[in-house]
């Protein structure tokens, strides 16, 4: 038998990923250039077209960003569109809250999954632009020291948290349940920064802050009405099922913001309190309804054999579905319920129809309406745009790691 040369040997030994790894970086950098980029005469066309039409929207960008744009319009008014009518003398409350919050994601990102380089990017992205807001003409100084500290707890959090081991253990369970109580427990330690002990009054909570509490407040308690409801609809008792689909179909039917008039004209006769307390029921409420309709898609999409298997190992009905159905249906309908938080979380705007509410959105307008910053509204709604832009990418970022964690997708 013929023996083959030591060179042609390592050629059918070495894997072909390890041949490709040794060829230089700048020529696997023309390659996928090559292939993605210029792949042929319709594609390079393509390329070079698309490539001027950003070029062009860049430009544009940079020149209204730097040259054209008066910001005098936010930097003059930062604390109305912030927190609007919140007492000044309580700003360090908002910033404890603020750095509460920012431990709370760097301790939830060190337990469930890590920072990766398009985080950091964005972090200090959103970061400078912050503090350019804040440190423009010199003035807010103190309010751009606490922003980097409340990022420096993010950091410190995140390092703490991921030094406990990854495997499954007595300290991995604890380090899970303390931070989900933390989570769930979040706003209301929030409320209490921000209002006990001589703090704001409910009506005091304004601006930006404003829609950062409704919307929580709207998700969170819209996934707490959407489970029962989606049971009830999909439940045998015939009572049940359509009174739950009544509750459902009249909810979706009508807009948010006509639910909004009836949180200002008719809960105050219902249930009075705070219209803020009003308005945080009504979307809950609403939410409740469209994630109702969710879960009950990814109960719906599970198979047979997954109540068969359950009723197979001696579960009852109320185990089977706590232990086995209902975790796979949430997680099943992790994307469109995390399109309905990021649609809750714009509509939150909308409570400025109810004219003694005044959130971002809503400040905006008043900031506008001062006699020097009347031409400047297009400056005013673009860094609205912006902030709302900022946190609805921040949602969708911790939904896509949430779903790679659960392997939403995979079967």
């Amino acid at each position: 038998m013929t023996q083959m040369p030591v060179a042609q040997q390592r050629r059918i030994v070495l894997p072909p990923h390890r041949q490709r790894a040794r060829r230089p970086r700048s020529v696997r950098a023309r390659e996928w250039v090559r292939r993605n980029l210029f792949p042929s005469k319709g594609g390079t066309l393509l390329t070079l077209v698309s490539g001027a039409v950003c070029g062009v929207l860049l430009a544009g960008i940079i020149w209204f960003v730097f040259f054209d744009a008066n910001w005098q319009v936010i930097t003059d008014n930062r604390w109305l569109l912030f927190a609007g009518s919140f007492p000044h003398d309580g700003e360090w409350r908002l910033w404890t809250g603020i750095g509460f919050v920012f431990i709370l994601i760097g301790l939830a990102y060190g337990t469930w999954s890590s920072l990766g380089r398009k985080d950091h990017l964005f972090i200090a992205l959103a970061g400078a632009f912050t503090i350019f807001l804040m440190a423009h003409g010199g003035a807010q100084i103190w309010s751009t020291i606490w922003f980097l500290m409340a990022i420096g707890l993010l950091y410190a959090a995140y390092a703490v948290a991921v030094r406990v081991p990854r495997e499954l253990g007595p300290r991995r369970r604890l380090q899970q349940r303390v931070v989900a109580g933390l989570l769930a427990l979040s706003l209301p330690i929030v409320m209490i920064i921000l209002m006990v002990g001589g703090g704001a009054t409910m009506r005091q909570l304004d601006g930006f802050v404003l829609n950062l509490i409704l919307a929580p407040v709207g998700i969170v308690g819209g996934l707490i009405v959407a489970i029962p409801l989606a049971l009830g609809r999909a439940s045998s008792m015939r009572i049940i099922s359509w009174t739950c689909t009544v509750y459902i179909e009249v909810v979706r039917g009508a807009p948010l913001l006509g639910w909004l008039f009836v949180a200002l004209f008719i809960l105050d006769d219902v249930i009075g309190g705070d219209l803020i307390v009003r308005t945080m029921v009504v979307l809950a409420v609403f939410t409740g309804a469209y994630m109702a309709e969710y879960i009950r898609g990814g109960l719906q999409a599970l198979s047979r054999g997954q109540y068969e298997a359950a009723h197979a190992v001696g579960l009852n009905q109320f185990q089977s579905m706590q232990l086995i159905i209902l975790p796979q249906a949430l997680r099943i309908s992790i994307p469109p319920m995390v399109g309905q938080a990021i649609a809750i979380w714009k509509d939150t705007t909308l409570v400025t129809v109810i004219l003694t509410l005044r959130e971002f959105k809503g400040n905006a307008d008043s900031a506008i309406a001062q006699m020097e910053f009347i031409d400047d509204r297009i400056e005013a709604y673009v860094f609205v745009a912006v902030g709302f832009w900022i946190v609805a990418f921040m949602m969708s970022r911790v939904s896509q790691r949430v779903e790679r964690a659960q392997g939403v997708g995979e079967r």
